[in-house]
């Protein structure tokens, strides 16, 4: 029977054990999360690729790797993400749980301790800089990183879609930062940045699968880094319509549409079911008329963050059908608004997210997800009560969610272009 627990660390430090034993693995991982900045975006989203590469303990990769090897094929992950305003850089290790280790290890103490290795003990010189091969070939991967995401029109469409709309605030940033600031990132930028980072974030802690996690061991560690504050969506502003398009030599144009509205924490629920209704399963509007009847895109979903106050409608469409596309999609919205939302639409939207809400317990990577989106607000609301929180609610309470969507951008990639 799994179950989660929360041991608040300090004011900054929160852990959360969730414990499974039909887990054959176990997860552990901080997440550190920090006010999105310019100035500082591209040098953080470096950093935890790059004390992940070895320790004082294991001082090269061929090292750390014998090591998690030799722990059954451990491993060491990170990862950067942009939640709302904020960059949430994260560190993980993961293996096999105790009780499958031939020789008897406690494999979360030897996880946990190789963990605590990467954040408190990176390998730097005598002048506290980070070897210059593991720099270059970061650094490299995260330019690698930005010419593949510009690469992919979807994601592209997307961030310029997010960038467009919340213009001139932290959660328009890109969270690797700009190519320019990471071309002239140099390792002397880097140096004290990690020591900052240990004592300005939010540190969310999870301990996941087959384990228990040793609170004492972990308390001591962390009770000391950090930095209190707590975490807000990005503000509601009322938005003025921005329509931006740009062309580029591309045989799928993109249509993506943003609309914000203000939702308090208690409702997001209610919102993502609205969403679901429009544009999600094959059963929603957007599918079922834009997509297949109207044969308009090749794609038409939609998405609601609450974290950003904002739902986005992402399709991919023939250049010539790019006008057509946005005023069938509108189309669809307004008939919402009016209450045109059948008894099938709803129920079919409720199964399609409760079906997700079920699954969210079956994988540790989206247990851990779901609870850092929670992290805001609710945070300790599962999904089984999140799934019974939504099957009450009512076709009137769609509709009204419906008609407080307020349009914000339209932004076009237009194939054709030079």
């Amino acid at each position: 029977m799994s179950e989660i627990m929360t041991y608040p660390i300090s004011d900054a430090v929160t852990l959360k054990s969730f414990t499974d034993p039909r887990f054959k693995t176990m997860r552990v991982s901080v997440n550190m999360l920090l006010p999105l900045n310019k100035s500082t975006a591209a040098r953080n989203a470096i950093l935890p690729s790059l004390v992940g590469r070895a320790t004082r303990e294991y001082p090269d990769y061929t090292a750390l790797g014998r090591r998690l090897s030799y722990l059954y094929g451990a491993s060491l992950g990170s990862g950067v993400q942009k939640i709302g305003e904020y960059q949430a850089l994260g560190l993980s290790a993961g293996g096999i749980a105790s009780r499958y280790a031939f020789g008897g290890e406690d494999m979360f103490a030897e996880l946990s301790g190789l963990l605590l290795g990467v954040l408190f003990d990176p390998l730097r010189d005598e002048n506290g800089l980070f070897p210059e091969d593991g720099f270059t070939q970061e650094k490299r991967q995260q330019l690698e990183q930005k010419d593949a995401e510009f690469s992919d029109k979807m994601i592209y469409a997307h961030q310029r879609c997010h960038e467009l709309l919340f213009e001139g605030r932290p959660a328009g940033l890109d969270r690797l930062g700009s190519r320019e600031d990471i071309e002239a990132l140099t390792r002397e930028d880097l140096r004290g940045a990690w020591e900052e980072l240990l004592t300005g974030a939010r540190f969310e802690i999870f301990t996941l699968g087959d384990c228990q996690p040793d609170v004492d061991a972990l308390r001591e560690r962390f009770l000391k880094v950090g930095m209190a504050y707590k975490l807000q969506p990005v503000p509601y502003e009322e938005p003025e319509l921005k329509r931006v398009t740009e062309c580029q030599p591309v045989a799928q144009s993109k249509l993506t549409m943003a609309f914000r509205a203000q939702v308090p924490a208690e409702e997001r629920l209610l919102f993502q079911l609205t969403s679901a209704v429009l544009g999600e399963p094959t059963s929603s509007k957007l599918f079922q008329n834009v997509r297949e009847k109207q044969s308009l895109c090749y794609y038409c979903d939609s998405a609601f963050s609450w974290v950003n106050n904002a739902m986005f409608i992402e399709s991919g469409v023939e250049t010539d059908n790019l006008d057509r596309a946005e005023e069938a999609i509108l189309a669809q919205i307004t008939a919402m608004q009016k209450g045109e939302v059948s008894e099938d639409e709803l129920k079919y939207a409720k199964l399609y997210m409760c079906n997700h809400l079920r699954a969210v317990e079956d994988s540790l990577h989206r247990v851990e997800s779901w609870y850092m989106s929670r992290a805001f607000d609710q945070p300790d609301m599962s999904p089984e009560q999140a799934a019974g929180i939504l099957t009450e609610y009512t076709m009137d309470d769609v509709v009204q969610a419906a008609n407080r969507l307020q349009p914000a951008v339209v932004y076009k990639l237009k194939g054709g272009g030079e």
